[in-house]
């Protein structure tokens, strides 16, 4: 497993408390840069990921105003992530990280294993809902729109195969 002190504490395999707490501004610019690493690494988002920054702070919103609070899983989340970027550098870290951590399968038992758990895929959830999907597949895809098009009417919900005139001779 990666990591070193920081990333290999154990801690209980529940929910990191978060009631009473409160994110710095650091704590969210962190978890941002985080956010953006992510769309970097699987290349699915355009702008650096600017275009959802108002979907992901909704998200961080709502996960920290109302219970359960992640207010302790993402403070826990910028520990486990400087301590790796210190060790491996940021490319480097970020790269092992989201894939090839080494963490075992099961409960998260250590603070890494709650950090990808509850912070690095609940990104990648949200960026894939906040239209993360969208660029997959480059401008030849078959996406223009949400699952089954557009809401307005007027246009088709998938594009049709036309069969032009020289093909079919």
């Amino acid at each position: 497993m990666i990591g070193n002190v920081i990333c290999q504490d154990k801690v209980d395999s529940g929910f990191l408390p978060g009631e009473g707490q409160e994110l710095s501004h650091q704590n969210r610019e962190f978890l941002w840069r985080l956010f953006v690493e992510i769309g970097k690494c699987w290349k699915n988002v355009k702008w650096d990921s600017s275009n959802l920054k108002s979907s992901w702070i909704d998200l961080i919103k709502a996960k920290t105003e109302f219970a359960p609070s992640y207010t302790g899983e993402y403070i826990n989340a910028t520990y486990v992530v400087q301590e790796l970027i210190d060790m491996y550098g940021e490319k480097d870290a970020f790269h092992k990280l989201f894939l090839d951590n080494g963490i075992p399968s099961g409960p998260p038992t250590t603070r890494l294993a709650h950090a990808k758990k509850y912070v690095i895929d609940e990104f990648i959830k949200m960026q894939v809902l906040a239209s993360g999907f969208k660029h997959f597949g480059g401008p030849n895809s078959n996406y223009h729109g949400y699952v089954k098009g557009s809401r307005y009417t007027l246009m088709p919900e998938v594009r049709e195969f036309i069969e032009s005139i020289e093909e079919s001779k």
